[in-house]
């Protein structure tokens, strides 16, 4: 199987047709060159009886070719612009080498392979040639495209979040429009917390270099401008150079703003172009029924999000898993789902309610350190007070948990090993610490739950009868969430169904199952 292939392709209603074979036998990246006839260069005449079409003719078949390769998610496919937006290039060059070339028409090995020594300029020594013959299609319908003039300055914004085929229509149909400088503004962090489960969202400099790299990768020829933004108009607002703006069809109001704040500032108002929203498989009803990053993310839930890093320090069995979330997150409720499917669990919040028990080493050092207002009626610590002491003293709460984290994590160990000797070979240690505390370190991998702040009060207030300001008091002092996920293999959310919860549940536990077996 080929990493990276190149379909070369002269009647682009073809490239439905051809796609089931290709993508049995490309692993990566798939190229598609669309070919103008007449190329400089081309010595055999392969392409000769075709016509030069406009580049913006080709806007809706870009448009129709992204929609239908959306379902082959693991497969980078990438439409390359520069050659049918200017007819003199004779070199087709990528950043990936290609290994294998397809072709639409029936060639001889001749003809194939002289197509690919005179223009693929990054290709390995071995590169494949295959072709393609597929019955006549309809000629390439333009009744619907826009074929207004291209401008030198062209701006286009967005979050850009695991760059999907949607994002690669919005930035084609740009390129397509641009002669000269392509302007790109993504979204940096402070305007991404409205957004479902923002916390997944990929770091604003990684999302900046993918769209960079797919950008210099389908149009070398153009200067690009890839800054990050923090409100919704970005340069837009007073940048005198730009010409037009890319929208989507759901943002066209954002383009009327702009212009509206332009013309307030003195300046010309942009040519906007709208592109339509590609429709997507719902595979939940929590899904939208678009192509979006928010799908993207929802369906990373219970998937494996980093690679669990090597634990040589600690026992290879029995396989334990770290499970951590802030209150009210639902992390109880996702250890249960795991005990049902048949893992061992060990509560530490329960050890640490063991350890302040009367009788106990613990016990003792307590009251030696905090004085006896910390003991109850009943003779039991009581850690609502205790929990009041240290809550806004950093020294006496350190040395709270220099006493009792030590305790907790080798009582875990214990019972871990307990488990395994009864039949569990992956126990769930479950923790709200484990990342401050750092047990992270002593399991083989981290799963959080995250929950939206608004949801977490919202649950604290009905559960504990809180007050907005103390359910909001006690959340701050948790664990964030983009903590929790940075430190995570594998992320649950409990926002939604149970049965949805239930899902990413047994989707991490198969998963699992298959890594360990």
């Amino acid at each position: 199987m080929a990493k990276t292939g190149m379909l070369i392709i002269t009647n682009p209603t073809k490239l439905n047709k051809l796609i089931p074979r290709i993508r049995n036998e490309v692993k990566n990246t798939l190229y598609v060159q669309f070919f103008p006839p007449k190329r400089p260069g081309i010595s055999n005449g392969i392409f000769a009886n075709f016509n030069i079409t406009p580049p913006l003719m080709y806007s809706k078949s870009v448009k129709s070719f992204y929609k239908s390769t959306n379902d082959l998610k693991k497969l980078d496919v990438r439409i390359l612009l520069s050659a049918i937006k200017n007819p003199t290039v004779s070199k087709i060059n990528t950043r990936q080498p290609v290994e294998i070339v397809y072709f639409d028409q029936v060639l001889n090995d001749d003809e194939m392979k002289g197509f690919i020594t005179s223009c693929i300029e990054n290709k390995t020594h071995n590169c494949r040639t295959i072709a393609l013959c597929e019955s006549e299609c309809e000629q390439l319908d333009d009744s619907s495209v826009d074929t207004s003039e291209s401008f030198n300055s062209v701006v286009l914004g967005g979050t850009f979040d695991r760059l999907h085929n949607g994002h690669k229509i919005l930035l084609s149909e740009a390129v397509l429009r641009c002669k000269k400088t392509l302007t790109v503004g993504v979204t940096d962090t402070d305007m991404l917390k409205t957004k479902k489960l923002w916390e997944l969202i990929e770091p604003c400099s990684l999302r900046m270099d993918k769209v960079r790299d797919f950008l210099e990768d389908i149009d070398p020829d153009l200067e690009y401008n890839i800054i990050p933004i923090n409100d919704m108009f970005g340069p837009t607002k007073d940048d005198p150079t730009f010409e037009m703006i890319v929208v989507s069809a759901e943002t066209v109001g954002g383009g009327k703003k702009v212009n509206e704040l332009r013309v307030s500032n003195g300046l010309k108002p942009l040519h906007v172009v709208s592109v339509e929203l590609i429709p997507d498989i719902k595979i939940d009803e929590e899904e939208e029924d678009k192509i979006s990053s928010s799908n993207d993310r929802l369906r990373l839930l219970g998937t494996l999000i980093t690679q669990p890093e090597p634990r040589t320090h600690i026992p290879s069995q029995p396989y334990v898993i770290g499970l951590t979330g802030g209150i009210a997150s639902g992390k109880s409720s996702v250890c249960a789902r795991l005990r049902l499917l048949g893992a061992g669990t060990v509560d530490c919040d329960k050890i640490a309610h063991e350890l302040y028990l009367p009788g106990t080493t613990i016990y003792s050092q307590l009251i030696e350190i905090f004085g006896s207002a910390i003991i109850g009626d009943d003779g039991i610590i009581n850690r609502k007070i205790l929990g009041q002491m240290v809550f806004n003293d950093k020294t006496l709460l350190e040395k709270l948990n220099n006493l009792l984290w030590p305790s907790i994590l080798e009582r875990s160990k214990q019972l871990s090993i307990e488990l395994f000797k009864k039949g569990f070979s992956v126990v769930v240690l479950e923790a709200a610490i484990l990342i401050p505390a750092g047990w992270h370190m002593h399991c083989h991998e981290v799963w959080s739950c995250i929950i939206p702040q608004e949801e977490a009060i919202k649950r604290l207030q009905n559960r504990n009868g809180l007050s907005i300001e103390e359910a909001t008091s006690r959340l701050l002092s948790q664990t964030s969430n983009v903590v929790l996920v940075n430190n995570a293999n594998v992320v649950f959310c409990t926002l939604w169904r149970p049965e949805y919860t239930q899902k990413q549940v047994e989707k991490a536990w198969s998963e699992l199952q298959q890594r360990i077996s």
